[in-house]
């Protein structure tokens, strides 16, 4: 009887091996940073479904500082749903532009590297319909886009 050699078993496996770890690699390193323009879409949809704590992860650390989650979530509530007497709106969001930098706030925090879009909020409230235009901002922090708005005036 004749022996099998064991070294295509070997080869096959060492390849099969190489090939499972190079998917891994590639999978982990294609992962882009969601796109400014899903980032600010997807802050919007949580704040049309009124899930302000969600909209509020998504701000950037400065915003975060700015708005502690509580206070916005109870905030956005009473002015939208209370005051306004507003269930739903409508978001338009415009073309993306990329800035080079963006002064945040008036002590002059400036981030590089950001991207804007106008975003239009369409409400049919208690006082008719209103449209709110915001320019919305997001800049990278540690890896992901985070939305920031204009507090240097």
């Amino acid at each position: 009887m004749r022996r099998k050699s064991p070294i295509p078993l070997v080869i096959g496996a060492i390849a099969s091996i190489l090939i499972v770890v190079a998917l891994f690699m590639m999978v982990g390193e294609s992962r882009e940073p969601d796109t400014p323009e899903e980032v600010i879409k997807e802050f919007y949809r949580f704040e049309q479904s009124g899930d302000f704590g969600n909209a509020w992860e998504l701000f950037h650390p400065e915003m975060q500082n700015k708005f502690p989650k509580s206070s916005y979530i109870q905030t956005k509530n009473h002015v939208f749903m209370g005051h306004m007497g507003v269930d739903e709106f409508e978001v338009e969001v415009g073309k993306i532009e990329k800035l080079e930098k963006f002064t945040f706030n008036e002590e002059g925090l400036t981030f590089k590297n950001v991207r804007k879009a106008e975003v239009d909020l369409f409400f049919d409230s208690q006082f008719g319909e209103l449209t709110i235009s915001q320019i919305c901002y997001v800049a990278l922090e540690e890896g992901e886009w985070k939305i920031l708005w204009d507090y240097s005036f």
